[in-house]
């Protein structure tokens, strides 16, 4: 039997390199909170930890997560389809060049970074898993994109913290300050067989509307357009650039040798920071609804 939302809750690291990426970007964002009980975040949402009603709200969201016409786990099976896309393609480009630990990385030149329209699929997927995940766990129809704006725009400090590494790992650092003014050409000079180099486009492909690949790009750029508009004011208003990023990151990983782009393969290969983000803001929307229903 597959783990429940708040077993994988559970078994997320308090600390390794993942959170320390994501504690260093937080603080561009108003800092980050690795939560990883759910006997914490049970407690937060009822604002109480009287046992009883914990133990009722667990149950209620274990119901919740094992029925199988809930969309938890699906918003889940998005979450690891990219992390695993994202190891697959950074990981080995990495592995080939480094032997062990930040401070012996020598010869990062040698890191062949993504092209800047394969590094546009990968965010584009990235985005459109955002959205299916948020209709999968709100019981919307996939191409919701007007709640999906409205969501964006109520984003709490936890979902703050996740845009700004999603934007600063896979946009800013890999494709520069400009990304989001460039992301809907590259997506439109992409085609199908870019999509399909995407590891993660076949484990995502049963829950993107439409049919064939053609379909599916359209969609990945409807969704794209609808979170770039909002994610160009949240860079504005935070002042997000790589080069802030880098600073950011260095306060928690340690000083970083090569470019821009050679981090952006690092953190690819060896974080986890949208998986885990990601069964943090599902089991945190699980726990909500249990408590609400209780």
């Amino acid at each position: 039997m597959s783990p429940t939302v708040l077993n994988r809750l559970d078994h997320l690291p308090r600390r390794n390199l993942t959170v320390l990426a994501l504690t260093g970007i937080g603080t561009l964002a108003g800092g980050f909170h690795n939560t990883t009980s759910s006997k914490e975040l049970i407690a937060d949402v009822l604002g109480s930890e009287d046992p009883e009603l914990m133990v009722q709200v667990r149950d209620r969201a274990d119901e919740l997560s094992k029925a199988r016409h809930e969309g938890y786990g699906r918003a889940l099976s998005l979450y690891d389809a990219v992390n695993r896309s994202q190891h697959a393609t950074g990981g080995l480009r990495f592995l080939a060049n480094v032997t062990s630990g930040l401070p012996l990385i020598k010869r990062l030149s040698a890191l062949t970074p993504a092209t800047d329209t394969l590094q546009a699929v990968d965010l584009g997927l990235k985005v459109a898993a955002e959205m299916l995940a948020f209709t999968q766990v709100n019981g919307l129809p996939g191409d919701s994109f007007g709640a999906f704006a409205a969501a964006l725009a109520d984003y709490g400090q936890q979902e703050r913290v996740r845009m700004t590494a999603l934007i600063c790992f896979d946009a800013l650092l890999p494709l520069g300050d400009q990304a989001l003014e460039r992301l809907d050409g590259l997506l439109g000079a992409a085609g199908s067989h870019d999509l399909r180099e995407m590891p993660a486009y076949p484990l995502m492909a049963g829950l993107i509307p439409g049919h064939g690949d053609d379909a599916h790009m359209n969609f990945i750029r409807s969704s794209v357009g609808t979170w770039s508009g909002w994610a160009q004011g949240f860079v504005g208003q935070l002042g997000l650039t790589g080069q802030k990023a880098v600073q950011a990151l260095e306060q928690t990983i340690g000083p970083w040798q090569g470019g821009f782009e050679q981090l952006a393969v690092f953190l690819d290969a060896f974080t986890d920071t949208y998986y885990h983000t990601g069964v943090q803001a599902v089991a945190r929307r699980l726990v909500e609804r249990a408590a609400a229903e209780i």
